[in-house]
């Protein structure tokens, strides 16, 4: 980073590239993602004076199974209330059984925040009041893997309320005017546009929809997406984002030498 660290949103980025029984036989711990996001988030306390909140998405998960996972606080203390839930959640489990703390099967049907890839936030408020709907990750949730979204960021729009006029006309009911509801369902848009081509594209070769919506989740242009979003942003942001399959982007805005990138 070129610019000198002030009291603004932090953001936090994981992605776990082995499987969890990798992270128990070199770690000795099946939650290596949530003790790496704890300290991760940790070391950027500071901006988190009005909230905190992680988000965590599981590979691989049956139908059925809950594959996203996601808790926000605006406690005093906001990243200690976060983990200490979550941690309680695993001690429950470890108290009724300590055997399936190393049991990763369990773990990713029956527990949240034991999937590969996680996304924190810490908040410092420029807009809105401190209230838990104020607090990032903010999730966009479809029956459609490829259409879930989670969002988090550092933003200053200077044009929100033209953005918001935007999204009107297209249909939209927005349920909140804040530049990160703004930018969220910016992206949402251009995100369920893409499923939209990818399926048109498919649908002619003559397959199930389920095989479609598998390759929708490997052929997804994530960089389409986020050019068509941003093009009237104006003002200064850095975002992260989560994809419901498993993609994952960062993004910052054309002043700051845009950085685009997809995990």
């Amino acid at each position: 980073m070129s610019d000198p660290i002030k009291h603004e949103c932090g953001i936090a980025l994981l992605r776990l590239k082995q499987p969890l029984d990798y992270y128990l036989n070199k770690y000795g711990t099946l939650l290596y993602g949530v003790n790496k996001m704890y300290l991760l988030m940790e070391k950027q306390h500071n901006r988190g004076q009005d909230g905190a909140g992680l988000a965590n998405i599981k590979f691989d998960v049956d139908p059925g199974h809950r594959y996203i996972s996601r808790s926000r606080s605006t406690d005093s203390q906001p990243i200690q209330e976060i983990f200490k839930r979550i941690n309680n959640r695993f001690g429950e489990i470890e108290s009724a059984n300590p055997s399936r703390l190393k049991d990763s099967e369990y773990l990713k049907k029956n527990a949240g925040f034991t999937g590969e890839l996680f996304l924190g936030h810490l908040r410092y408020g420029t807009f809105g009041g401190n209230s838990i709907e104020n607090c990032h990750p903010f999730l966009r949730q479809n029956n459609w893997k490829t259409r879930s979204l989670l969002v988090a960021g550092n933003f200053n729009l200077t044009n929100n309320d033209e953005l918001f006029e935007a999204l009107l006309k297209l249909g939209q009911h927005p349920k909140a005017m804040s530049d990160t509801v703004t930018v969220m369902e910016k992206i949402g848009h251009f995100l369920d546009e893409e499923n939209n081509r990818l399926f048109q594209q498919y649908k002619s070769d003559d397959l199930s929809n389920r095989d479609i919506y598998n390759l929708i989740g490997q052929n997804l242009d994530i960089q389409r997406i986020l050019k068509k979003s941003s093009e009237v942003w104006d003002g200064g942001y850095a975002i992260a984002g989560l994809i419901g399959h498993g993609d994952a982007f960062v993004m910052r805005d054309p002043k700051r030498n845009t950085t685009c990138f997809s995990v």
